[in-house]
């Protein structure tokens, strides 16, 4: 009878086997069930009438409940005042939502190592407060703790909010993907493994079709980019010829004159292999940063704003001592692209 036993239990790990579903098809599941959640609210903002503003829309993709695969919070309203949103997670291969809408105004996310929780946290005139977010039957909301900035200050004008990195190890903040970009769901493992701090390895051998002046000359022979914002701040004009993205207000709209390179460094800043061009633009002394990267026969013109003080460290991130030092990732493949905060 227990040889019987084991000739069943056997056949069941073979069948089961048999008929796994592949971890890269499970992946595209989820992928392709959040991608349809966020074309859900795409469009329901798209029919709202706009009476101020219209409404925005961001999203992150977090393993809350640290059960391998991630969930679904969506942020989106027209200021702080009214930023709401909600929590997916993915059961028999569709999306749901869980608990009830979430108020988000005046909040941050931050992960929650080793917990089943992400921290929301709460910041406005001085006073801040931090919660987790836990999955289980259902989603709950555990306070952790509350802030008053204001009685610290008058002891110390240098005094800060205590983020949730100061109370929980390894809590780091997580940065929103803006809602109309599926980058944030497509390129999840590589986003998780920067904010880990293992970066692709600087690799960068050869410019693209073998030719190290291809960048400078199709910058000097007026060669076409597609343009697009990577911080959301500029414009994508998509299309057009370099030396018309130097134009003034093809790129911002608050340049004073026509913008001119300053300087121009290779850099592979996806560890593929193939070095991009990283361009500081300058007008007046208001600089911006220009990614070119060339990608199946499209050269791509990625457009950052706000970027003195920018520069790269040896990993193929860009440091800016603007409002402090801080750290980026330029996050990008083909039209989409965004600017991933790293602790």
């Amino acid at each position: 009878m227990k040889r019987k036993l084991i000739l069943f239990g056997l056949c069941l790990v073979l069948a089961f086997g048999l008929f796994a579903i592949p971890a890269a098809a499970q992946e595209a599941d989820w992928v392709s069930a959040y991608g349809q959640v966020l074309e859900g609210w795409r469009q329901k903002i798209a029919e709202e009438p706009v009476e101020y503003s219209a409404p925005e829309l961001w999203y992150l993709a977090y393993d809350v409940d640290k059960d391998g695969t991630p969930e679904l919070l969506v942020k989106t309203g027209t200021c702080e005042a009214d930023y709401h949103g909600a929590l997916y997670t993915v059961r028999g291969g569709q999306a749901v939502q869980v608990g009830d809408e979430l108020g988000l105004g005046h909040s941050s996310f931050y992960s929650d190592p080793g917990e089943n929780g992400v921290i929301l946290m709460y910041g406005h005139m001085g006073y801040a407060s931090a919660s987790r977010l836990r999955l289980t039957d259902g989603l709950t909301e555990e306070p952790l703790y509350e802030d008053n900035l204001n009685e610290r200050l008058q002891q110390d004008e240098n005094a800060e909010y205590v983020y949730p990195g100061d109370v929980i190890a390894g809590s780091v903040y997580l940065t929103l993907c803006r809602g109309e970009l599926n980058i944030g769901l497509t390129h999840y493992e590589g986003i998780t493994r920067c904010l880990e701090g293992i970066f692709p390895p600087q690799q960068g051998t050869y410019y693209p079709k073998g030719r190290a002046d291809f960048y400078d000359s199709l910058m000097a022979s007026n060669g076409t980019v597609c343009a697009v914002t990577a911080d959301g701040f500029t414009k994508s004009p998509g299309p057009i010829g370099f030396q018309e993205l130097l134009k003034k207000d093809a790129a911002v709209n608050w340049m004073e004159g026509d913008l001119r390179v300053v300087s121009a460094t290779p850099a592979d800043c996806n560890g593929d292999g193939k070095l991009e061009y990283v361009l500081a633009l300058d007008n007046s002394g208001s600089e911006l940063r220009c990614v070119l990267s060339e990608q199946d026969g499209t050269v791509y013109a990625y457009l950052m704003n706000y970027t003195e003080g920018y520069a790269l460290d040896a990993d193929g991130n860009f440091i800016t001592t603007r409002y402090g030092t801080a750290r980026y990732r330029l996050i990008f493949d083909g039209p989409e692209a965004f600017l991933l905060y790293l602790p």
